[in-house]
């Protein structure tokens, strides 16, 4: 019996190895960061860091449906001082 096109089997541990791998890469390129790394790169809880940016104190942070997406740059700034909202 033939799969409906479009439609696939289950993945091998060494295909979803190399998606996860792709995956990495392509964040790493990328220049927006996910809230972890924010939350990493701040020093601060996880929940910190959602809320804030549900607060919209991290200016320049997208949410595109329910992930959120900061600037590289923006985490840049605020690693060196800058305030979390422009006064």
């Amino acid at each position: 019996m033939a799969m409906p096109k479009g439609k696939r089997g289950p993945l091998s541990e060494q295909e979803k190895a190399a998606r996860r791998a792709a995956r990495e890469a392509k964040l790493k390129g990328a220049k927006m960061r996910t809230p972890m790394e924010l939350s990493q790169a701040l020093g601060i809880g996880i929940n910190q860091c959602y809320a804030a940016l549900e607060r919209g104190q991290i200016k320049g942070a997208l949410r595109i449906k329910q992930r959120w997406l900061i600037p590289e740059r923006v985490i840049e700034r605020l690693i060196n001082g800058e305030p979390l909202t422009a006064a």
